[in-house]
């Protein structure tokens, strides 16, 4: 596996981690969203306490 790409999925791994401790969840786009700059969409689960949920869509850069 090329350098590069052990980069790109070792930032996508410790994002994941990272993510999945603060309570939320991560999915990788797929390429039109990918193309459009958004290689993330990170979320939490709708709960009775927030009214409205944050939606973030993060650009990794290796």
């Amino acid at each position: 596996m090329e350098i590069n790409l052990q980069k790109e999925e070792f930032s996508y791994a410790y994002l994941r981690a990272v993510v999945t401790v603060a309570g939320c969840i991560c999915e990788r786009t797929t390429t039109p969203l990918d193309q459009l700059g958004v290689d993330l969409i990170i979320t939490r689960l709708k709960s009775p306490q927030l009214q409205k949920f944050p939606i973030l869509y993060p650009k990794i850069k290796v």
